[in-house]
Order: C-alpha cells, then structure tokens, then sequence
C-alpha cells in the first residue's frame, strides 16, 4: 500500500491511496481516497463558482478513472 495526504488549499485534506495485488496477469492496482477534513463552506463555495463542480465525488472517481489508464498505459511501454 502506497498512501499520501494532499491538503486542499481552501483547507480540506484528501488521503489518496494505491493498493497493489498480484495477479494470474500481473499486478492489479486499487486507487481510493478518504476525505480525512472536509472543506468548507467557503471552499464549496469557490470550487461551484470557479471551476463549475457540481459533484466532487464523481469529479473525484474520474480523476482516479483516468490516474489508473495512464499508470496502465506507462506499464505496458518497453522500457
């Protein structure tokens, strides 16, 4: 397990995570996240305004779709 904290500056911190498992192919990678300090109001405020962010969770669950096809197209290249 890999893990790190990243601290939102308006003032919330996400925990990433990186769980990887051998299997019958290679290796099977599992992203996750936990919100450890939630933003603020003000924060929700700003990311809604400035960025148009309706659903962070979904926003949230994309970025890590798209994290894991690029780990899995660097993995794949000759090295």
């Amino acid at each position: 397990m890999f893990a790190f904290e990243r601290t939102e500056w308006i003032g919330g911190i996400l925990r990433w995570g990186y769980q990887f498992e051998p299997d019958a192919t290679g290796t099977t990678v599992t992203e996750s996240y936990e919100v450890t300090k939630p933003l603020n109001a003000f924060g929700w405020f700003l990311i809604g305004t400035l960025y148009g962010l309706k659903d962070r969770k979904t926003d949230l669950r994309q970025g890590m779709t798209e994290t894991l096809e690029r780990l899995a197209v660097m993995v794949r290249q000759p090295a």
